[in-house]
């Protein structure tokens, strides 16, 4: 196995109600432990960070609220599909 490697794809900057700036970009997840799809979103905002790994194929097309709730929604398990 490989090194793990997240190559990014496509990123933004949003910014939420609260003032927070938000990195957000979409990564390929090469050779990643634990990955559990071939690419994520990662919500970047310097204190924290968060992945996702399902969501919409147009996320960059979303306005900077739609696209923050993208990380808010549960998460769902490979089981749950």
């Amino acid at each position: 196995m490989g090194q793990p490697k997240l190559e990014t794809v496509d990123q933004r900057l949003v910014h939420a109600k609260d003032g927070t700036r938000w990195r957000v970009r979409e990564a390929i997840a090469h050779d990643v432990p634990g990955a559990e799809a071939s690419s994520c979103l990662i919500f970047d905002a310097g204190f924290v960070c968060r992945r996702v790994w399902r969501y919409p194929a147009e996320w960059s097309e979303f306005d900077d609220l739609a696209l923050l709730a993208i990380m808010e929604r549960p998460r769902q398990h490979a089981a749950q599909g």
